[in-house]
């Protein structure tokens, strides 16, 4: 009787703690980057009268000017094409960006990707520097991007570029779900932090692009100012 009644107080008791022991915490599944809370709205204003302005959410361009930026590191490059310059406004502060393309030989001196190292020297690379704010001021970012990708690039969303700075650095890759297999239709850009997708942009006639929470707003500025590089390059046609 009495082991009857110390076997069932040790079961009463066992179930009262497994009742008030603290339950594991559920981990929330991230999302991803493409869905609608990401979506950023991009709109380009061409009126009669006024030079093509972009905006991205928050950020709007200025008018873009041709050329390269006068007293910029690539004022002294030799080989310089397409080349033209902008500035990325908010209500806080604004910085510049320029765009430009280089064979992939004038970047020798610096250490880059395989999918660009093991370009030919002639190849063609897009090069956008994006200036520091006053939040960040001595914060500089460089955005170089392989110009010719290839559809095997496109189907398996590969690397083609890269979006760094002295401290920073994002892989950036290029895949086609949205469009056509094989095709270049809507090529989407994806900037990947530590392996994470935290930006995207469509570039194409009807551009679209995504931004992640998980993004801090310093870098938030930066990946606007590269997606609209990006949408300016589709605008003026420059491949």
């Amino acid at each position: 009787m009495a082991r009857t009644i110390f076997g069932s107080a040790m079961a009463i008791g066992m179930l009262c703690m497994a009742c008030s022991a603290p339950k594991p915490a559920v981990i929330k599944k991230d999302p991803g980057l493409y869905i609608q809370p990401h979506a950023v709205a991009v709109t380009v204003k061409d009126g009669w009268f006024t030079a093509k302005t972009l905006t991205l959410g928050e950020y709007a361009t200025s008018s873009r000017t041709n050329g390269v930026a006068a007293n910029t590191p690539p004022k002294q490059w030799r080989s310089v094409s397409d080349a033209f310059y902008f500035s990325v406004k908010t209500a806080e502060e604004q910085f510049p960006v320029q765009v430009l393309s280089a064979p992939r030989i004038t970047f020798s001196n610096r250490p880059l990707p395989a999918s660009l190292s093991t370009l030919p020297g002639d190849a063609l690379l897009w090069y956008v520097t994006l200036g520091a704010v006053s939040s960040a001021p001595l914060k500089n970012w460089e955005f170089i991007l392989k110009r010719n990708i290839s559809f095997v690039e496109l189907n398996e969303n590969k690397q083609v570029g890269i979006l760094r700075s002295a401290t920073d650095e994002l892989k950036v890759t290029a895949h086609n779900r949205y469009g056509t297999r094989n095709s270049y239709e809507k090529t989407c850009y994806e900037f990947q932090l530590r392996g994470m997708p935290v930006a995207a942009v469509i570039p194409g006639e009807t551009p679209q692009a995504w931004m992640h929470e998980k993004a801090d707003a310093a870098l938030r500025q930066t990946l606007a100012g590269a997606m609209l590089a990006l949408v300016f390059n589709e605008k003026l046609g420059a491949r």
